[in-house]
């Protein structure tokens, strides 16, 4: 019996000395399983308010570029000139966003409406604020929100000045904000409290998931306190991440200024729904052998770093930090079937590279590569943009987001000439620039990720670089 009790107590000592020491270590993996579980919230968090936000400024930069089109073209027959107006009257019914058309008016009181609506004759159409706000822009732009009588919808007025016609005239059509609304709807179906847009200068509700809040301001005094502390960061300029108070306790803030059109995208995340899971992980934990636990999340994860670095080292290329071709190829064919006929694939080769390497040496041509890598990188990126390096100073992008023939070759210009421009100041006279062959992915997936695609774009290229180089090429209009 006596045996029997030192050995007890030895054990008892034994398991002590092992909790002693599992314990703290224990109580660390579950302070590091919370603050890791609260990161990868936050990042859903910011990927999906980045993803809504680029959404809704796409859709804003479509919507304002139609309109330009349109003041491009009563510009060119004169605002006096009937052919005009038969213009505008093509644009109802027309666009879903803005579904009554165009409406224009002058100084001298003259009114015109593509829809047929007639106004009282008290209606002066310099005294409107569509009207204020398109005298101070020569392209289209987005006015302050206000209530359609019509309708009892938000909506906002986009409008322009009108450059010629024997009067001061503004041309407007009152774009309406479901898309906004769909988006907002589409954000908060996972784990997301709150989401809306407003705009930067009043800071009014354009689009939230609670219908109630659309059309007013974010600091109106019956608001909750919630909108009320976002209103407090906008104002202060406080965009990204910060924590904030709500009536329900804390909450993680997201918020996005969309430039182009001087919105804000704002999401919150309630902090207790940011840590929904941590009392599952934490029994989960409690139920295993404390030292067994701790062994495997430690193997595991020196593990799982490992192969994550081989994966990285096998697709990178190791001179820019690019995706190499062979990685190159699995993220086009990736993005191709997850978005079949949707995309844009872009080869481009430096023009006059050789002579850099020649007269400078190869490390200095190591520079220029890395130099166009950046350039490329920083223009190409937004959510579905892929950059690579082929090979020498053959270069590759593949644009994963619908694009007009009109928006991707204006892309494509910009970008070149922005590397004219930045070669001319790194390398003055060398002449140093790039061309590009272009392909729009089609529709059918087997044609999208055959080589067919890669061979028409290559093809593309080489035409552009036998026209005279420091230009891009279309493979559909190849004669």
């Amino acid at each position: 019996m006596e045996k029997k009790a030192k050995i007890s107590g030895v054990g008892f000592k034994l398991i002590c000395s092992v909790m002693l020491i599992v314990l703290p270590l224990l109580v660390m993996l579950i302070l590091l399983v919370q603050q890791e579980v609260l990161s990868l919230s936050k990042e859903k968090l910011a990927l999906q308010s980045q993803s809504g936000a680029e959404a809704v400024g796409v859709w804003a930069d479509q919507i304002l570029d139609e309109l330009d089109i349109y003041k491009d073209v009563i510009e060119q027959v004169g605002a006096d000139d009937p052919e005009a107006f038969e213009l505008m009257g093509t644009s109802y019914p027309g666009h879903e966003a803005y579904p009554y058309g165009l409406y224009w008016g002058d100084k001298e009181g003259n009114y015109f409406d593509s829809s047929g609506w007639v106004p009282d004759e008290d209606y002066v159409p310099a005294q409107r604020n569509w009207y204020r706000e398109g005298l101070a822009r020569d392209r289209f732009g987005f006015g302050e929100p206000y209530v359609d009588a019509m309708t009892g919808e938000v909506c906002v007025s986009a409008s322009a000045r009108v450059g010629n016609g024997p009067a001061e005239s503004v041309v407007a059509a009152d774009v309406y904000l479901d898309y906004a609304s769909k988006v907002v709807a589409d954000v908060t179906e996972d784990n997301i409290d709150y989401a809306f847009f407003v705009t930067g200068k009043s800071r009014v509700v354009l689009a939230d998931s609670n219908n109630s809040m659309v059309g007013r301001p974010l600091n109106s005094a019956e608001n909750i306190l919630l909108y009320r502390n976002v209103d407090r960061l906008i104002a202060q300029d406080q965009t990204g991440q910060h924590e904030i108070q709500g009536e329900n306790g804390g909450y993680i803030a997201n918020i996005i200024h969309i430039e182009a059109v001087d919105w804000y995208f704002v999401t919150c995340m309630g902090s207790g729904e940011a840590l929904q899971n941590l009392g599952q992980i934490m029994t989960v934990m409690a139920a295993a052998s404390l030292a067994a636990c701790l062994l495997l999340v430690l193997v595991t994860f020196r593990s799982a770093k490992q192969i994550a670095l081989m994966g990285i080292r096998e697709r990178t290329d190791n001179l820019t930090g690019l995706l190499n071709r062979s990685g190159f190829h699995k993220a086009v064919k990736q993005a191709v079937t997850w978005h079949p006929g949707q995309g844009v694939l872009i080869i481009m080769d430096m023009d006059n590279f050789k002579q850099i390497n020649d007269k400078f040496g190869h490390p200095e041509g190591d520079v220029a590569l890395r130099s166009f890598a950046r350039q490329l990188d920083d223009f190409f990126n937004r959510s579905g943009d892929i950059t690579a390096r082929l090979g020498g100073d053959e270069f590759a992008v593949f644009v994963g987001r619908p694009l007009t023939d009109a928006a991707a070759e204006g892309m494509l210009r910009k970008f070149i000439a922005r590397v004219r421009e930045t070669f001319e100041t790194e390398y003055p006279g060398e002449g140093l620039s790039v061309s590009a062959g272009a392909s729009f992915v089609p529709e059918n997936p087997e044609k999208a990720l055959n080589d067919d695609l890669y061979r028409q774009t290559d093809a593309a290229l080489y035409e552009a670089k036998r026209s005279g180089k420091d230009g891009f090429v279309f493979a559909d209009r190849m004669s």
